[in-house]
């Protein structure tokens, strides 16, 4: 079993993909040899298919995962079900996070079973902010707490802690990384620090998050949140 299972979802992203595992490679694998990079390819209508074929071919770490097109928060949640490290590493295949800091963050999990990145700095669309901080707000009302930034795609935690949380979500969940996070908090047995991590421009290629994508998600995400808060009721 590897220490360490780092999970990308990935749609479309042709023009990052290679340069996403080079970076893991560098920043993570240098860190944490014993690692498997699961990158998850969400449907994708460009090259991202073949591009992970040639990947996974030179580099024996990588584990290419297919599905159909189901959006982010299934692409993420079947990466972890093909997991099989001890902790685990979610990130999106954009690069829009940096992982240049994660030695440092690998510290300090010594003190803590879950690391919860937060972007200090967005380089998001205008719509993409306030759909983020309504999220926040609404996993605050719910839950009497919220990750200052719920929906960050940087996540450090023990494989367990999905898995506990994961029982509790809506089956085919879109948003199960900021519920992962308010269930994170939610619990008192759990140490959880809230950490400030370097957020980018994209470097290649428009996001598929548009308006329209991101009204349907909201809508699903409300439905998503009301069931997890129900199962997730009496449980400390």
């Amino acid at each position: 079993m590897p220490a360490l299972s780092v999970v990308l979802p990935a749609y479309n992203e042709q023009s990052n993909l290679a340069a996403a595992v080079d970076d893991v490679l560098k920043h993570v694998a240098s860190v944490v040899p014993d690692l498997e990079i699961i990158v998850v390819n969400d449907g994708s209508t460009d090259q991202t298919e073949t591009i992970l074929a040639a990947l996974a071919s030179r580099h024996p770490e990588v584990v290419a995962v297919h599905q159909a097109n189901a959006g982010h928060g299934q692409a993420l949640s079947n990466g972890v079900r093909k997991a099989t490290g001890g902790y685990l590493l979610l990130l999106d295949s954009d690069r829009q996070v940096s992982l240049e800091d994660f030695a440092v963050h690998w510290r300090m999990m010594a003190d803590c079973d879950v690391l919860l990145g937060c972007r200090w700095k967005r380089a998001d669309p205008l719509h993409r902010v306030i759909v983020s901080n309504s999220l926040r707000l609404l996993l605050a009302a719910k839950f009497g707490l919220a990750a200052k930034d719920a929906n960050a795609p940087y996540k450090l935690l023990g494989r367990q802690v999905w898995h506990e949380a994961f029982d509790r979500m809506r089956t085919g969940s879109v948003i199960p990384s900021a519920l992962l996070a308010a269930r994170a908090l939610q619990r008192t047995d759990l140490r959880v620090l809230q950490v400030s991590v370097a957020y980018r421009d994209r470097p290649h290629g428009p996001s598929s998050l548009n308006l329209r994508r991101l009204a349907s998600l909201c809508a699903k995400a409300v439905a998503d949140i009301f069931f997890f808060r129900t199962s997730s009721r009496g449980h400390a």
